[in-house]
């Protein structure tokens, strides 16, 4: 697969601590990813690529947080109101507060390599799963903006989690106008039974779902 130049950026989705197994809000096997990644970060960075990270950067007050709302549990659902606009909101555990070393992207991630970071969910009001926008689009994130400054074409994601943020940055970055291909072994669920169904819905959307191998990386 020819996707390697200046006008590919690889776009890795919160990876963080958070989110690993050991994490508040843990995601299966999210460790396994981490290999893949560093392999493809430094593959894109030979091929004169772009690499940005997006970053849950939640206050301790966000509206996500089971423990912001009386009487409910993580998982649950809820209606909240933002603008007037009743939204239905998946509750989760706390994560991803700001400053905190849940919130910092894992270490083994060369950091030297990713050329910008885009923090995203600091509304407390309103939750924020893709790295282009919030959920309802109020507000809009700088990642457009810099992809389409470095003249990118085509984006690569990965990262976590596939059936909540990747899953809205894929379908985004579709929306923003970019060719977008997901390498299947570089996410994985909070869901794990969702993860077929996952990738089925972005390939029906216009996303590639691609192999490691496919770019000589597994």
């Amino acid at each position: 697969m020819t996707l390697l130049s200046n006008k590919v950026a690889l776009v890795l989705v919160d990876v963080q601590y958070d989110f690993l197994e050991t994490g508040t809000l843990p995601v299966p096997k999210s460790s396994e990813i981490i290999p893949v990644i560093t392999k493809l970060m430094k593959l894109i960075k030979d091929n004169g690529g772009l690499i940005v990270a997006t970053q849950d950067w939640h206050p301790d007050n966000h509206v996500s947080f089971a423990s912001n709302h009386k009487d409910k549990l993580p998982f649950q659902s809820t209606i909240i109101y933002h603008q007037g606009i009743p939204v239905n909101q998946v509750l989760w555990p706390v994560h991803c507060v700001q400053n905190t070393h849940g919130a910092h992207i894992v270490d083994a991630i060369p950091s030297e390599l990713i050329d910008y970071t885009v923090q995203k969910g600091l509304n407390h009001n309103v939750d924020s799963y893709s790295g282009f926008a919030d959920n309802q689009y109020f507000e809009i994130t700088k990642l457009a903006k810099i992809l389409y400054q470095n003249h990118i074409e085509t984006v690569i994601i990965v990262g976590l989690a596939a059936d909540y943020c990747v899953k809205m940055t894929c379908l985004d970055a579709i929306k923003f106008g970019f060719k977008t291909i997901l390498i299947k072994e570089a996410t994985r669920s909070v869901n794990p039974d969702e993860f077929d169904s996952t990738m089925e819905l972005l390939n029906s959307k216009g996303v590639i779902i691609a192999h490691a191998k496919d770019l000589a990386i597994a």
